[in-house]
């Protein structure tokens, strides 16, 4: 029995048991034990066998041939495949930290972009203006879509520079440089400061500005007017792992001019998305026999489809007064 044992006993120890089940009837049980806490529990399948001492005589040899033999092959067929896999997984990261990051060009309206300018003629009307714009905007859309911003694209850096310290010449890795997209007043911003509400702030006497802040108020209110609907978290667990599905996709990205580091990031992140189910930005509970619920989910879309329409109004105010803003530097270049 031993000599059929032996190698598994090369790789990991074995604990057999034997029982006295009933009257002749015997169990004997072997049961491989974990090398190191990396291993499957697979590897760790017991052999039981029931039979008389005269069966157990005849046949456990036998079986013990066959229990060895499987096991031995199903430690292989893992190590093979752990190997595969991190073959695959460091391929994976090595195309993302030699990627070359190009400029990326412009997105539609859907998704806003929020020049440095813009926030920049804020602040200058007052200091902290223009964070609290930024940040009333950024967090009106967050309550209800995911959105890629400046923070996304700090985490992203931080694991290429990570990725690249790695290497062995980590400076041929062109990675995207965030400070010099961002605007000044965001520069020192952390993601647990406090900013005073973009309300608080005076009236520009500028026009635009002036409806520009008004708009974004506005988001803000409608963003906050009703509580996002509550959903019972077993439910969201069971159907995350029925579904494996990924976390959001951002339904809005957020850059200061086109091409600078945020939506490097974006794109370099956006060519990996998508290999796995995303989880949806919203899911609203309705009940359709309850009217009440009816109401409920009625009242959430509208509010969805409205802070979208007013994102598309902001994002028409920053486009209209880039245009100006080019249209003059036109004009003075051909007087």
């Amino acid at each position: 029995m031993f000599t059929e044992l032996m190698p598994m006993l090369r790789k990991q120890g074995l604990l057999i048991t034997i029982s006295l089940v009933e009257g002749e009837t015997l169990r004997a049980t072997v049961l491989p034990q974990k090398a190191s806490d990396a291993d499957e529990k697979a590897t760790t399948t017991p052999l039981a066998i029931t039979g008389t001492a005269e069966e157990l005589d005849r046949d456990l040899p036998h079986q013990l041939i066959e229990f060895v033999g499987a096991h031995l092959q199903l430690q292989s067929t893992l190590s093979s495949a752990k190997a595969e896999m991190d073959a695959a997984a460091k391929v994976a990261r090595e195309e993302a930290r030699k990627k070359t990051t190009k400029p990326a060009a412009p997105m539609k309206a859907s998704v806003p972009e929020v020049p440095a300018k813009a926030i920049d003629e804020l602040e200058g009307h007052q200091a902290g203006l223009g964070a609290a714009f930024y940040n009333c905007l950024r967090q009106a859309l967050y309550r209800w879509v995911r959105v890629y911003d400046d923070w996304d694209a700090r985490n992203r850096i931080e694991q290429m520079t990570e990725w690249a310290e790695g290497e062995d010449d980590p400076e041929s890795y062109e990675i995207p440089k965030l400070e010099q997209d961002l605007p000044e007043c965001l520069k020192a911003q952390t993601a647990t400061d406090s900013l005073p509400s973009l309300a608080s702030f005076p009236t520009p006497d500028e026009p635009w500005l002036r409806e520009l802040v008004y708009t974004t108020i506005e988001l803000d209110c409608v963003s906050h007017s009703i509580e996002r609907p509550q959903l019972d978290e077993e439910w969201l667990e069971r159907e995350r792992s029925n579904h494996a599905l990924d976390t959001p996709l951002p339904s809005i990205l957020l850059y200061f001019r086109p091409g600078d580091a945020v939506m490097a990031c974006f794109d370099d992140e956006c060519e990996y998305w998508g290999q796995e189910t995303p989880e949806p930005n919203l899911i609203i509970p309705l009940q359709p026999e309850d009217p009440e619920s009816v109401r409920q989910a009625l009242e959430v879309l509208r509010t969805v489809m409205r802070v979208l329409v007013l994102t598309v109004r902001i994002q028409n105010l920053i486009d209209e007064r880039e245009k100006q803003t080019c249209d003059s530097v036109s004009m003075s270049e051909a007087n």
